[in-house]
């Protein structure tokens, strides 16, 4: 017998006799043991062999008449097969389900200790790998179509901007849109990449109503069969049921990201505060914040009339590893006139999303100003090449809108492997290829 416990599901089978068994809407009390049973076998009629569903009812493990009438009902189905020991197969699928559901997560013996244990990225070096990722920004700041970029560059495995995505099954759950909408977003993104035939995708979409736990037995098994990797929950409020300051719902919300086993990104809403004081926070209850393990803010620092946005991804709280530098991005929403045939008029529509790296000359002196004096000197370098200690001195000044003295300059190069000074030059050095990262 084979046992596998994930999310809200445990699958039994019984490799010898084909058979498998699902169990579902677990219950466990005192008093009984109740589960959805979903019971499979793979039988050979003639020469032709196909898996044929046998029962599916609700069944209290402890109850031996319940256990008495589901060993009758399948041995009726099939009589034609004696090898079947329902009573034995039963027994053994009901007592494997019981202690695995009562076990939980086994306990570890802590016996053996690394110095260092890498983080595993579903996006390098963005959203860590199999713990859950909250991304929360004011309206109109693209969130979601960040969101939505991170689910395609995992369906491709898309090496860009900087990023790396190892190859996965990306899950979409979607409290504010419709599936329209979402189609033709995600055409406008994969249009946006340039990716060969972007009227396809491997993405799964699913419409949501109510909250993230009330819905986890269904999505538990999408998750399962469909062997997603990576869920972005668009967006928190909704997903909690409206009640965001509420500390058991937050609990609640994101033990049922735990359940799942995989890397979330959860997109969230500023508090409207912030659109009078300027002082932007996550919208609702602080328990948000403390549980999630990775934050990020995604600011608008500019937006252009001809359609394009600057924006600047700020890395908040990271469990266990520093904070990322920030990362400023140009998303270009291009547009396209197209004749609709019911209004009998041609109306504009979203034709591609187009992201690009926003470079030294075109960022906002806030996104500077947050990086390191490092990071500043080496994209003053990239820009405007290899410069004199002085100029690259007055530039960081500059940015920092503050006096740097020389020792602090020949510190700062010193102390990167990536800068060297060559008489009174600074140049960037030729760096190996990057250091590949454990992804997968």
């Amino acid at each position: 017998m084979e046992i596998e416990h994930r999310g809200t599901v445990i699958d039994i089978r019984f490799p010898e006799e084909k058979v498998h068994i699902r169990a579902e809407r677990i219950r466990d009390k005192d008093e009984y043991f109740k589960a959805e049973l979903t019971i499979k076998a793979e039988l050979t009629m003639g020469d032709v062999s196909r898996t044929v569903q046998l029962d599916r009812s609700n069944v209290d493990m402890l109850e031996p008449y319940d256990k008495s009438k589901l060993i009758d009902t399948l041995q009726k189905a099939t009589e034609e097969y004696p090898y079947l020991s329902w009573g034995n197969l039963i027994t053994d699928a009901f007592n494997g389900i019981m202690d695995k559901k009562r076990e939980g997560i086994p306990a570890e013996l802590m016996d053996e200790l690394d110095d260092f244990t890498p983080r595993t990225y579903a996006v390098y070096p963005l959203f860590v790998r199999g713990v859950a990722n909250l991304m929360w920004a004011p309206g109109g700041s693209a969130k979601s179509y960040f969101a939505l970029l991170s689910c395609v560059m995992v369906d491709r495995g898309i090496n860009e901007f900087g990023l790396r995505a190892p190859k996965g099954n990306a899950l979409y759950l979607d409290w504010e849109e419709e599936p329209d909408v979402f189609r033709q977003r995600l055409l406008a993104v994969q249009r946006g990449l340039n990716i060969q035939n972007p009227e396809t995708s491997g993405i799964y979409y699913k419409k949501m109503m109510g909250s993230l736990a009330s819905n986890i037995e269904g999505i538990s098994r999408t998750v399962i069969d469909k062997d997603i990797t990576y869920v972005v929950v668009d967006s928190v409020g909704a997903a909690l049921g409206g009640n965001g300051i509420d500390q058991q719902v937050v609990e609640d919300y994101f033990s049922a990201l735990r359940i799942l086993g995989v890397t979330s990104v959860s997109i969230d809403h500023a508090n409207r505060a912030g659109e009078t004081t300027g002082n932007w926070s996550i919208h609702g209850s602080a328990f948000k914040y403390n549980r999630s393990r990775q934050v990020y803010e995604l600011k608008k620092i500019q937006e252009a009339d001809s359609g394009e946005l600057q924006v600047v991804l700020y890395h908040r709280k990271s469990n266990d590893s520093g904070n990322k530098s920030p990362r400023g991005f140009k998303v270009k929403f291009e547009m396209k006139e197209n004749y609709n045939q019911y209004e009998d008029d041609y109306e504009k529509h979203l034709d591609k999303v187009v992201f690009e790296t926003l470079g030294l000359g075109d960022a906002d002196n806030e996104l500077l100003r947050t990086m390191t004096l490092g990071e500043i000197c080496r994209e003053l370098i990239k820009t405007n090449g290899p410069s004199h200690i002085d100029s690259l001195r007055s530039g960081v000044a500059i940015i920092k809108d503050n006096d740097i003295s020389d020792d602090v300059i020949k510190r700062t190069i010193e102390n990167s492997n990536m800068l060297k000074l060559e008489g009174d030059t600074v140049t960037l050095v030729q760096l190996q290829e990057e250091k590949q990262w454990d992804v997968n």
